[in-house]
């Protein structure tokens, strides 16, 4: 019975980290006009198509690693430890984390007072900066929180755009708000790009998650052993 339960929250999980991408999506196209191409001299120009390529990059690094772990929750925690990212787990980690506007999982490089009061919540010495590192609730690691961090930390080591701390604060400021057209209207031309690189990687780390989940699942079966291999409730 509770292992029935387990897969029906580990479902959920799955379909709300879906549902958010597609919904973070549709609010780039809307509010921002995130276009793969634009018009440029009358030519259609793909301006993306570094950006573009680099992404494919990632995603292929991901699958090959993610392979070689074996999707065991286990191993990819292994991996970000030999990597020098730390990973902590602490009780009712979401609701903490979100009185300093963070959110669970991969968070970068935060400085100030924020830096300081994330580092009492790990219990880190009191310092002004904190490293880039993955914040999970307690119990067992959550196998599709994990995929999400090891494709953004991929994707910042390959240099794509939108993890300074200037971008994800905007981000935060952005999912928080009611009115976005207000927020954007205040921020300048280099802003608004910060925000939209930000944004971006969310978005692809999303549905990265989403797509390798189908793509191992190949049928219904193999995603139940994706999930029952060791993975967690949320």
């Amino acid at each position: 019975m509770l292992h029935k339960i387990s897969r029906i929250v580990k479902n959920i999980s799955f379909m709300l980290l879906s549902w958010q991408g597609e919904f973070l999506q549709k609010r780039l196209i809307k509010r921002l006009g995130y276009k793969p191409k634009q018009i440029v001299d009358g030519c259609t120009v793909d301006i993306s198509q570094e950006e573009h390529n680099l992404q494919e990059k990632v995603d292929n690094e991901v699958r090959v690693l993610l392979k070689k772990l074996e999707n065991n929750p286990k191993k990819i925690e292994e991996f970000f430890r030999g990597n020098n990212i730390k990973i902590y787990q602490i009780k009712r980690a979401e609701k903490k984390l979100k009185s300093l506007g963070e959110t669970v999982g991969f968070i970068t490089e935060r400085t100030g007072v924020k830096a300081l009061f994330l580092n009492m919540l790990l219990k880190n010495k009191p310092k002004l900066k904190t490293q880039t590192c993955i914040v999970l609730d307690s119990g067992e690691l959550d196998i599709y929180i994990l995929i999400n961090c090891v494709h953004k930390w991929f994707a910042q080591k390959e240099g794509l755009l939108g993890f300074d701390e200037k971008s994800q604060r905007l981000l935060k400021k952005f999912n928080k708000v009611k009115n976005e057209d207000k927020l954007i209207g205040r921020l300048s031309i280099p802003e608004i790009e910060q925000l939209k690189n930000a944004i971006a990687r969310d978005v692809q780390a999303i549905e990265f998650v989403s797509k390798y989940s189908r793509e191992n699942a190949g049928a219904k079966n193999a995603l139940e052993k994706m999930q029952s291999d060791k993975g967690a409730s949320i």
